[in-house]
């Protein structure tokens, strides 16, 4: 049986995702089939990105925050003003794109080291929610002793989890 929602309701949805959830707010009160024709997505691609099924790319993010005019940083970190030079938020702070790539090729190289594997979106998933903790743990995020020491804990504590799980927790992921 298939339920059908007023389109009122379908962007009251709660995301498993923050960015998800980022995507239903900027959605506001449009017609969903218009919103997506306008970005020229399909509907149902639109919605699992909102639901958190699935990720969308670079290109994808970077069409959404040019046709809302939001921020490309709060739209994937959540961080800083949703539209650019909004004097009354506080100034995003950048993504500091060589530690990002640090922490992702640390969860990749983990991965790979103990035999499990890992989907793109669960990659980018969980290196987007690592860089954003290590980012609030660290005095210095710039420091790159703090970096490096940053990255031994990562490697160390995924490695435990990783061999601690289940083979089916852990191979369950498909590395790209």
């Amino acid at each position: 049986m298939t339920f059908f929602y007023p389109f009122e309701l379908w962007r009251k949805a709660i995301s498993k995702t923050n960015l998800g959830q980022r995507l239903i707010e900027i959605g506001g009160d449009e017609n969903r089939g218009e919103y997506c024709a306008r970005l020229g997505i399909n509907d149902r691609t639109y919605r699992d990105y909102e639901s958190g099924k699935s990720l969308p790319n670079t290109d994808v993010l970077t069409l959404i925050s040019n046709e809302q005019g939001i921020s490309l940083n709060w739209l994937v970190l959540g961080e800083g003003p949703i539209r650019p030079g909004d004097p009354e938020a506080p100034q995003a702070a950048a993504i500091e794109t060589e530690f990002f790539v640090a922490v992702q090729e640390t969860i990749r190289k983990t991965y790979r080291e103990v035999g499990a594997r890992i989907n793109d979106a669960d990659l980018a998933r969980f290196s987007a929610e690592t860089y954003a903790q290590y980012i609030a743990l660290a005095v210095d995020p710039n420091d790159e002793a703090v970096r490096t020491a940053l990255m031994v804990v990562l490697k160390d504590n995924l490695k435990k989890q990783l061999t601690t799980a289940t083979p089916d927790q852990a191979q369950s992921k498909r590395l790209a």
